[in-house]
């Protein structure tokens, strides 16, 4: 497989993964509400507001990704046509520039876990337990999310490289 097909590879499956997300938020926001209308104990009703707060940030986070990705899938082919070497280096660059994210999810899933466990310790409030609920939740779908990000940007990354040291870039 030439370069620009593991270019295309890379971009549809993050506009896969940003539909993965978009559902994932919509559900989260429905059960929210479920669980709201439903729910016959307080701390059913108290999940409303924590899960339709993952869920509003987890869609926005997928039509962000969505939008970029599926805008980007169009210019590609005109980009790798018309200079594939700027294209290539402007690849790598543009996957370097966002390695750090992974680092902060981790950052943010550690925090978010012990923010509950804090929540659960020290209170016996269902508000503030739903909110822990809320913030595990949130982490642990940030760090599963960003587990296949990271492996399938590494992959493209290694071919980029690859591709590099082969037309000696």
């Amino acid at each position: 497989m030439d370069f620009f097909n593991h270019t295309i590879v890379w971009v549809k499956g993050e506009i896969l993964e940003a539909l993965l997300i978009i559902a994932y938020g919509l559900l989260t926001i429905l059960s929210g509400f479920l669980f709201w209308k439903i729910g016959t104990i307080p701390a059913a009703k108290a999940m409303l507001l924590p899960l339709v707060v993952v869920g509003i940030i987890y869609s926005a986070i997928g039509v962000s990704m969505y939008t970029s990705n599926y805008k980007r899938l169009n210019n590609y082919e005109i980009g790798y046509k018309e200079d594939n070497s700027h294209f290539i280096k402007a690849e790598k660059q543009r996957i370097e520039s966002f390695q750090y994210m992974y680092v902060i999810s981790k950052v943010i899933a550690t925090v978010s876990f012990v923010g509950t466990l804090l929540l659960f310790w020290f209170t016996k409030n269902p508000n503030l337990h739903t909110l822990g609920i809320g913030l595990t939740l949130f982490g642990l779908s940030g760090l599963v999310i960003d587990y296949f990000s990271q492996e399938r940007a590494d992959i493209y990354y290694k071919v980029i490289l690859e591709t590099m040291q082969n037309l000696k870039l």
